[in-house]
């Protein structure tokens, strides 16, 4: 692909649990990801790459060391961050690591559950319940969650739940549909981050890109569940689809990137 009509890139320091699916979904929604880890090369990707993600997953101090080279870099150049912080309050050393990522670098999107948008504004005591979320918020609740995690971050956040909830600290839009399947996938969360950061890639406001891929992804899932009922087949199947019609959805808002 010419350098003239390329995919846009997100620089994804990720989940090595969920890293295959995460690449794999932007590509089928039209972007690309390069993964770089290394602490040391992690600012120079980010200069060759349009958004970044940062995903805290099964963390490390190189990989909480990477991250912050990589958001410093990216907020040098303009370019937009989302932050996956899973497991939030699972331990001491993520939330330490979380503490300090967050005070050096101002991040455009959290994309997180319900547990981990408490953990992140300290509402959480010692130990959460990992990285799946355990905490179920009212609907209202859930718009204050939001609200008050983009306050406290001056950022976007899309607060994932049953109901997924997109505040910018004013405005608050609320997702509903999809199907529950997605949240028996493991990785489910990190492929939509990376989907929020292609179309920040892509030039959307960061509000826009949450709202915007936190819908699609309902309708990706929607989809593949019908197909997948269709067929009476299982979780495979359901991935397969999944992966089909985010292609579908997805490929008209993401256009080649002109540098």
């Amino acid at each position: 692909m010419s350098a003239a009509n390329r995919r846009p890139a997100v620089h994804c320091l990720t989940n090595p649990v969920t890293m295959q699916d995460t690449a794999n979904i932007l590509l089928a929604a039209g972007g690309s990801a390069i993964m770089a880890q290394e602490p040391a090369e992690a600012a120079e990707i980010t200069a060759i790459c349009q958004a970044t993600l940062l995903n805290t997953g099964v963390p490390d101090k190189e990989k909480f060391e990477a991250c912050i080279l990589a958001g410093q870099k990216a907020m040098e150049l303009g370019h937009p961050i989302v932050l996956d912080p899973v497991g939030a309050g699972a331990s001491a050393f993520r939330r330490d690591g979380l503490a300090k990522l967050l005070s050096q670098v101002q991040v455009s999107i959290i994309r997180c559950n319900q547990e981990e948008a408490r953990a992140l504004l300290g509402l959480k005591s010692i130990t959460s319940g990992g990285v799946e979320s355990s905490v179920t918020l009212s609907v209202s609740e859930q718009e204050t969650l939001a609200q008050n995690l983009a306050l406290a971050y001056r950022c976007t956040t899309l607060v994932s739940g049953n109901t997924d909830a997109v505040s910018d600290g004013e405005h608050v839009v609320l997702l509903t549909e999809g199907d529950s399947r997605i949240s028996r996938l493991t990785g489910g969360g990190c492929m939509l981050s990376a989907l929020c950061a292609l179309l920040c890639a892509e030039g959307l406001p960061a509000f826009d890109a949450a709202q915007t891929a936190g819908r699609l992804w309902r309708e990706s899932a929607a989809e593949a569940g019908r197909r997948t009922d269709c067929e009476q087949g299982g979780m495979g199947t359901f991935h397969q689809y999944l992966f089909d019609a985010a292609e579908k959805f997805f490929n008209p808002c993401v256009k080649t990137f002109t540098p």
